[in-house]
């Protein structure tokens, strides 16, 4: 879809005269470039504030929905329906994430562990859009497979500490895949997040079907029906909510 940029030719035909990493990085760059140019381009994304999403969450047997809004840079609020039980969670970007219980009408900060994944799960751009804007670093790791479609392989450093990889199709451009190191429950393990269903909202491409897996197994699968852009959003929406007194 997307074709080869020129200069790509240039950098393999001087990385014997530069430094090996600084020709990476540079590929790297120049693919992220090319990532944004094929999900929607910048000046539209830009444009892009916020979005509100509704679908459903399949784990563990059982099928949650859930509404979630996201603001840019990194405010994330989402509402999760279980047997008549609804548990809103969200993070305002600054103070610590909270749960809000309608069974029991109390909001409690996250627990250290669960805040942390959560926040950093905030961000509202990918990575690769991302690049430039905050403390993130790409590496260009080289190319592979994923079931069998070819695809390009980069390292992520944000924060000069997290590292995940993140796997570009070398046709469209997409993300189809992101590998990232969590500890939870003091066990370290490999997550590998994919990416499919990919459709237009608002003339921007966004992955409508999103599977984590840990070790080879599932872990949950995650579908969006419905996505709107720049939805309407009060004021203090995603801070911390004043507890529900319940009867």
């Amino acid at each position: 879809m997307y074709p080869v940029n020129p200069c790509w030719i240039m950098i393999f035909v001087l990385s014997g005269l530069t430094g090996v990493s600084l020709v990476r990085a540079d590929f790297a760059a120049d693919l992220a470039r090319t990532h944004v140019e094929a999900i929607a381009g910048r000046g539209r994304l830009q444009e892009l504030k916020a979005l509100r999403a509704t679908g459903f969450t399949r784990i563990q047997g059982k099928e949650l929905r859930f509404v979630m809004w996201a603001e840019r840079p990194n405010r994330v609020r989402t509402e999760t329906t279980s047997a008549g039980r609804v548990l809103t969670q969200g993070y305002d970007g600054v103070n610590l994430p909270w749960v809000l219980d309608s069974k029991t009408g109390e909001v409690v900060e996250m627990g250290a562990e669960a805040a942390r994944e959560f926040s950093a799960d905030a961000d509202f751009d990918d990575p690769l859009v991302a690049m430039g804007s905050r403390t993130i670093s790409l590496d260009y790791a080289g190319k592979t497979e994923i079931d069998g479609r070819p695809v390009f392989k980069l390292l992520v450093t944000q924060n000069f500490t997290e590292s995940s990889f993140v796997y570009l199709d070398n046709k469209t451009y997409f993300i189809i895949r992101r590998d990232i190191t969590k500890v939870r429950g003091g066990v370290s393990e490999t997550v590998e997040t994919y990416y499919s269903d990919f459709s237009s909202m608002n003339g921007i491409i966004l992955p409508h079907r999103i599977v984590e897996k840990a070790a080879g197994r599932l872990r949950h699968e995650t579908v969006l029906e419905f996505v709107e852009a720049n939805p309407s959003i009060m004021p203090g929406f995603f801070g911390r909510p004043v507890a529900t007194v319940k009867p």
